[in-house]
């Protein structure tokens, strides 16, 4: 199965601003400018969804026929070269990307996870990690400028202490806020973190102690300062005094939340479909909510991240498995996650999504097997129909569009040793890629 872990970060919406001095940038680019924050409740945030491709040798297969398979509502690629020329894969290789304006972003460095940030545009990296130098656990981007990050000092003993740090001026001072404990810690398994805004958070990890294994839920509600274990799930006896149950026999399980009370999980299942739990009080009480129309997922199915553009509108991800094959399917709500909708269904294993607003989108899927290509396909329709841009010849990947037309792809954290070490950027919507070697630099000392 795929590791589904941290690497399914929540990408917050970015503000606008558009330097002519980047060569990726104009003043009103074809694609239209980054779109603003409109408020509090748009804090929510487009998905990069970080996907590595499974390595079931099985056959590609069947799909509801009540939906539109996507290698058939446009089966012609659109004309231009598809291949990516990549710059030499030479420098320190980046993840975790996340473009806020053409030049404003974060990232995290595939060897070690330091966190990195940047005013230069993928070219130009400064390092921007905690100054306690732990091991990076898990980041949250909260917007251009502020982050949190936790950090653990040890992985062994029954229980491992986890510290939280704050920044709010890109990386260059970070605070040291609070910290909590973490039974049986897994490192292997990795753990979410999700943020709404500076003060509203969540970290799902897999703990383990006596008697009890599963996944652990804690929030706080001040910024990392003070953590509360607020839900658990598996056998035995929960692991907090208190702690609400999850009602989940799955694996996995990570932690989305759009308001500081609505939240969802998602994860994998072995012999089951694809899991959906939602919360309406911030993650003590759970509920689950049934994705109607999945394909029959005997082998079992994995549900992805939430991801909402809007207060109303978001996407869903689902991978589903079977003896004849694996596929894809995008769900999508109008109503803030009250209800999901099947949009459509291809065949072949997500790699990486991306949705700038409700209508447009892009889907990496591949095929299994020595012979099974990955397509670029995108929306202008909320995925009910699609076009195959192209080929997309990576795994691991995730994809970042910051409009129509200007996008990145970068490594995935837990696809070190299959990605490139460099940065591939797109001016035309996706139909041709250029390699960019990012370029890791120390902050400057302080006066």
């Amino acid at each position: 199965m795929r590791d589904h872990d941290a690497m399914h970060p929540v990408r917050h919406l970015r503000r606008g601003g558009w330097d002519p001095a980047d060569p990726f940038a104009a003043p009103e680019p074809p694609g239209g400018p980054a779109r603003p924050v409109a408020g509090p409740a748009l804090a929510r945030a487009q998905r990069i969804t970080l996907i590595a491709v499974l390595g079931l040798a099985v056959a590609v297969g069947v799909a509801s026929g009540a939906v539109a398979l996507l290698t058939q509502s446009h089966p012609a690629a659109l004309p231009g070269p598809t291949a990516i020329v990549p710059a030499a894969p030479a420098g320190d290789g980046i993840g975790n990307l996340r473009m806020f304006t053409a030049r404003t972003g974060w990232a995290q460095r595939l060897d070690g996870g330091a966190v990195l940030h940047t005013t230069r545009g993928v070219r130009h990296w400064t390092a921007a990690s905690p100054p306690s130098g732990d091991r990076i656990l898990a980041v949250a981007y909260v917007n251009a400028v502020t982050a949190r990050v936790l950090t653990v000092s040890s992985d062994a003993g029954s229980q491992t202490t986890v510290d939280t740090w704050g920044t709010r001026d890109g990386g260059a001072t970070w605070s040291s806020k609070g910290d909590f404990a973490v039974q049986g810690f897994a490192p292997a398994a990795g753990g979410a973190l999700d943020f709404i805004d500076p003060e509203h958070g969540w970290y799902s990890q897999l703990e383990a102690a006596v008697g009890f294994a599963g996944t652990a839920l804690f929030r706080t509600v001040d910024g990392g300062a003070q953590w509360s274990e607020v839900a658990v799930s598996g056998s035995g006896t929960p692991a907090a005094s208190g702690a609400g149950v999850i009602p989940s026999a799955c694996d996995a399980l990570t932690a989305t939340f759009a308001t500081a009370t609505t939240g969802w999980l998602t994860g994998s299942c072995l012999s089951a479909a694809a899991p959906l739990y939602v919360t309406h009080d911030g993650g003590v009480t759970w509920a689950t909510e049934p994705l109607g129309s999945l394909p029959a997922s005997a082998a079992g199915g994995t549900s992805f991240p939430p991801a909402f553009t809007s207060a109303q509108s978001g996407t869903l991800v689902t991978e589903n498995q079977s003896l004849t094959g694996v596929s894809t399917s995008l769900f999508a709500t109008a109503d803030g996650g009250i209800s999901w909708l099947l949009r459509s269904t291809s065949v072949g294993a997500p790699v990486a999504d991306d949705f700038l607003d409700a209508d447009h989108g892009w889907l990496v899927t591949a095929a299994d097997g020595a012979a099974g290509g990955t397509d670029l396909y995108a929306t202008a329709d909320g995925g009910t129909t699609w076009t195959r841009v192209g080929a997309f010849p990576y795994t691991g990947l995730s994809v970042d569009f910051l409009t129509t037309t200007l996008a990145w792809a970068a490594g995935d954290l837990g696809q070190q040793d299959g990605g490139p070490a460099y940065v591939v950027q797109t001016g035309d919507g996706g139909r041709t890629w250029t390699g960019v070697v990012p370029q890791l630099a120390s902050p400057s000392p302080s006066p």
